[in-house]
């Protein structure tokens, strides 16, 4: 039997982030294996093709300029499932999509628009119904079960280990592209403070100020300090299990990380992590930051920190995140 085939149509670079990239590939690898997937996006790096290839089955690349939306269509035969993720994409290309005949998917982070699409995806936690305008007919998948994570961390969320002392080891990650070096204000903060015996920083395919980074780092050599850049999802997961407690926005970083089980200082510096932050914050299991443009706000946070409320937030994990995540995604797109 033929696959049915879906396109997913996003894109992630040093200007918008990595974000909407990572979750729709993540989706993808949950979806593979039963269609014939296709990933649409403009000018990818080496990374993002190298990503694609791993899991998709071909790949439309799209021009640059604002002529990417009609491009787009063309490629849509009219049995297509599409899936949509960026905030460009308004109600009438909705309905441009759909008048092709295609079912769309719309993955969602602000709701600030009018849905047509028969389903939409926001897997920040506290939101219900009443915060969406939609069609009769477009179902929701909300909160932390349709989590957009890739298989590698879902697969080791049951490695919780209950810590008797301090965090020792800290890992930094401001995710794909970190448009105002956070990664170096938070690297600079914590070793004012001194409390760590390890930091590992990662940062992404989009980040800009990599030689700036370096630099800094090459001057603090007596530090115990270990950077990754532009390391694979395997990689990511390897170090984070050897970090005790990470600093990370509320982005899709976040939800890998406590997908891991991972105890992690977090915050928000866009407007569009505002709405998971606040989810993840009334559900008791980050340790909040607010503003992490405030980094030094950073050290009231950690002289608050000890293993009884690093052990109570980690042990609340398992009950928001499982690995049936790819179970309920099938049975969704199949229903199509």
């Amino acid at each position: 039997m033929t696959k049915r085939t879906i396109i997913f149509r996003a894109d992630g670079g040093a200007s918008i982030g990595m974000g909407h990239f990572i979750r729709t590939l993540a989706l993808a690898e949950m979806l593979h294996e039963h269609f014939h997937c296709i990933y649409a996006t403009r000018q990818p790096s080496e990374y993002q093709i190298r990503e694609i290839k791993k899991i998709c089955h071909s790949r439309i690349d799209l021009p640059e300029d604002d002529s990417h939306f009609e491009q787009f269509l063309t490629h849509l035969k009219g049995n297509e499932i599409v899936v949509l993720d960026n905030y460009y994409f308004t109600t009438d290309y909705q309905k441009a999509i759909k008048s092709k005949g295609c079912k769309l998917v719309c993955i969602d982070d602000i709701h600030d628009k009018h849905y047509v699409a028969d389903v939409v995806i926001n897997h920040a936690p506290g939101l219900n119904e009443k915060d969406f305008s939609r069609e009769n007919n477009t179902n929701l998948l909300l909160g932390p079960k349709y989590s957009l994570v890739k298989r590698v961390y879902r697969v080791n969320n049951s490695n919780r280990i209950e810590i008797s002392e301090y965090p020792k080891s800290l890992l930094i990650v401001f995710g794909g592209a970190d448009f105002y070096n956070l990664t170096q204000s938070y690297i600079e903060e914590v070793i004012g403070l001194n409390i760590f015996e390890k930091i590992s920083i990662i940062t992404g395919n989009g980040y800009k100020f990599l030689n700036e980074l370096n630099s800094y780092l090459s001057r603090n050599t007596k530090e115990n300090l270990c950077h990754f850049h532009n390391i694979t999802a395997e990689e990511i997961v390897v170090v984070a299990e050897d970090s005790d407690l990470a600093i990370a926005p509320a982005s899709t970083i976040l939800f890998e990380l406590l997908t891991l089980n991972k105890p992690v200082i977090s915050g928000y510096y866009v407007d569009n992590q505002k709405e998971i932050y606040k989810g993840f914050t009334e559900l008791d299991i980050i340790f909040k930051m607010d503003d992490l443009n405030h980094v030094s706000r950073l050290k009231n946070v950690l002289s608050g920190l000890n293993s009884y409320a690093i052990n109570r937030v980690t042990s609340r994990l398992s009950d928001v995140f499982d690995n049936q995540v790819d179970i309920r995604f099938k049975s969704v797109f199949l229903s199509l």
